[in-house]
């Protein structure tokens, strides 16, 4: 971490310090996005500047301090912990088509015991379906910016038709759902 670089306005005597800039990129931070005194204000932008997430590569975790992807406040070991301790435990006939603990997806509970996951969260289909109202805010995307549903006609058929096609879907995709967790029991291997 580098000091960051102190810019004041020229001509200034008192030389106050209008913004702070990281040395690095030469991003600039000024104190005065921040609702707070103005001396938290200035150490804050101070520090925005050093600690530049432009130039940052990793984070830290807040929960173990190990390092993590930059962009996560938590490394992967702590977010899935707190997944875990949120969700209610089942058993695993409870659950369908499941994700293991490796993230991927299984037919059965069985499968992803079978391939080694010691424990299994619940999955959540959705549907294929469309959208009335971002189809119809596409629409008027397209013309003058005063464009609205009242221009259209046959919005009642196109929403009832919207309907029905949703309602008529039977495939689409399993997301995880981390609500619901089954453990598998440990299966000792004979060599």
């Amino acid at each position: 971490m580098s000091e960051a670089i102190i810019l004041i306005k020229k001509g200034d005597p008192a030389e106050k310090p209008m913004l702070y800039a990281c040395p690095k990129c030469g991003q600039a931070h000024s104190p005065k996005i921040y609702a707070c005194r103005e001396e938290e204000a200035h150490e804050a932008a101070r520090r925005a500047a050093e600690e530049c997430y432009n130039c940052r590569t990793h984070g830290e975790c807040q929960t173990c301090g190990k390092q993590t992807n930059k962009g996560w406040l938590k490394c992967s070991e702590c977010r899935e912990a707190d997944k875990l301790q949120k969700a209610t435990v089942v058993e695993p006939s409870a659950l369908g088509y499941c994700f293991g603990a490796d993230g991927e997806y299984y037919n059965s509970p069985d499968d992803a015991a079978e391939a080694g996951n010691a424990y299994a969260f619940d999955s959540e289909f959705t549907p294929f379906s469309l959208n009335f109202d971002s189809i119809v805010e596409s629409i008027l995307d397209d013309h003058h910016e005063d464009a609205s549903e009242s221009d259209l006609i046959g919005v009642d058929f196109l929403k009832a038709t919207i309907e029905a096609f949703n309602k008529a879907q039977k495939h689409g995709s399993y997301f995880e759902d981390a609500s619901k967790v089954a453990y598998f029991p440990k299966v000792e291997v004979e060599e």
